[in-house]
């Protein structure tokens, strides 16, 4: 399994605190759900491993 890369997401201070307590009210941890939806989106949008494998760009 690979290492996992840090990412920085800037948002705006509401959204953050909507996130902070959506995760707290949820028991989520935030850079798991984060993780979470950003596969899941890309998932929906078909764009996945196999594109990649084979160099495909989108």
């Amino acid at each position: 399994m690979s290492q996992p890369v840090r990412v920085q997401v800037l948002i705006p201070v509401e959204e953050a605190g909507r996130f902070e307590a959506f995760c707290q009210d949820r028991g989520h941890k935030k850079s798991t759900l984060i993780a979470r939806l950003i596969r899941d989106h890309l998932d929906r949008e078909g764009y996945g491993r196999q594109e990649r494998a084979s160099g495909r760009a989108g």
